[in-house]
């Protein structure tokens, strides 16, 4: 009974994306809980190496706490940030057998979280279409509506177009295993309509990451039949991305790119100026940065210093999660990042873990125009799926042994 609510509690983790704000950290502690039942029933299991290597990055992080003069602020980021080291300690608990328990329905899993993002997605869509706005408005509105219309729900379009990305790499991964005709056509309709909600929202992190990863999934099926259909897939990706004036306008910007003083005020613009500030600042405490309570108050007391006041006005973070790690800790944090996700490549290559390997390419990537790790709708899928990959990494390693 033990092993069947852990792995009920991993199912509800991977449908998060449909539940409250509110209810998010419930389900963590759910999770929590379950585990540690199974270990006051059986003999001590805790795997240090583990928790060592994806733990470590929070607890650098948090060294960084003790030379922040803001401690208020820093205290709320750790706590946004703690899923980093909950998810670590928790799944560092599970045993050999349970492991296997558990990954016999790692497809299943994965439909749950495809279906999630696919029904969050559509079902808000056509909710405000039926009730409120005209097809044409929900083009235009619908960004504001999922970060400001739907309550405990809201959440930014950049993490639903991450989340999008995320369950079309793990449809293809299903495509190998599924066998029925019937669930491989619904796992493509579904794809279809995930892609859509990806050009509309027009980011170009999530869809530059997904490009890269899918030229990388198509090099892992070259030798077998699936070769065509995945390029094919990433072909009608690209086409899409310029035929749709809004998307093609977003990477247009991308070959004229200025600083704001000379330049338009574009999503591209803002960037670049926000990476040069950064960098300057960085440059003046490279090794220990300048703590998690202080990092993005220094930012913005450079806005101003700097004169924009469009920077200093929308009070932009990094929107670079190596430069905002540059910022908190320095190269000691970069060095146990690089660690972190270092080990895990290496075992998830070494194991032929190849979806583990998509993901780890995918945020990296994203990282380049993302602080994920400091919002809580980024960073707690970041931790679980790295958590949990992880773990079917060691799971593989064990079998072999």
């Amino acid at each position: 009974m033990g092993i069947k609510l852990v792995k009920f509690s991993i199912a509800i983790l991977f449908a998060l994306v449909i539940l409250p704000s509110n209810m998010k950290a419930i389900a963590i502690l759910i999770f929590g809980i379950t585990t540690l039942s199974l270990l006051i029933r059986r003999k001590w299991s805790f795997d240090r190496n583990f928790f060592i290597t994806n733990g470590l990055f929070y607890l650098v992080v948090a060294i960084t706490y003790l030379y922040s003069d803001n401690t208020e602020y820093a205290i709320k980021k750790l706590q946004t940030m703690a899923s980093l080291l909950v998810f670590p300690f928790i799944f560092a608990m599970i045993s050999k057998q349970e492991m296997k328990s558990i990954f016999k329905n790692e497809c299943k899993y994965l439909w749950i979280y495809i279906a999630s993002v696919f029904l969050f997605t559509t079902v808000t869509f056509i909710w405000f279409f039926v009730t409120k706005y005209s097809w044409i408005e929900m083009m235009v509105h619908f960004q504001t509506v999922l970060m400001e219309k739907i309550g405990k729900f809201n959440i930014h379009p950049i993490y639903v177009s991450m989340h999008c990305s995320a369950a079309i790499l793990c449809s293809f991964y299903l495509l190998k295993k599924v066998k029925s005709k019937f669930w491989i056509v619904v796992l493509l309709l579904m794809d279809s309509v995930l892609l859509s909600f990806l050009l509309l929202f027009a980011k170009k992190g999530p869809i530059i990451a997904l490009l890269v990863v899918f030229t990388l999934y198509i090099l892992f099926q070259y030798k077998k039949g699936y070769f065509k259909l995945y390029l094919l897939a990433a072909g009608m990706l690209v086409v899409l991305t310029i035929a749709i004036p809004k998307t093609r306008e977003r990477f247009v910007e991308l070959f004229s790119i200025e600083n704001l003083d000379k330049g338009s005020v574009t999503s591209t613009n803002i960037r670049y100026t926000i990476y040069v500030t950064a960098k300057n600042l960085i440059a003046q405490n490279p090794i220990t940065g300048y703590g998690i309570g202080d990092y993005n108050y220094v930012l913005k007391d450079k806005y101003k210093e700097d004169g924009h006041s469009i920077l200093q006005e929308g009070a932009y973070n990094a929107h670079n999660q190596y430069l905002s790690m540059m910022l908190i800790g320095g190269i000691f944090l970069v060095i146990a990042f690089i660690f972190m996700f270092g080990m895990n490549m290496v075992y998830a290559i070494r194991f032929n873990n190849q979806l583990f390997i998509l993901l780890i390419v995918f945020y990296s990537i994203v990282m380049f125009t993302e602080n994920i790790l400091e919002r809580e709708d980024g960073v707690i899928f970041f931790a679980f799926f790295l958590n949990f990959f992880a773990l079917k990494s060691l799971y593989v390693r064990e079998e072999e042994a």
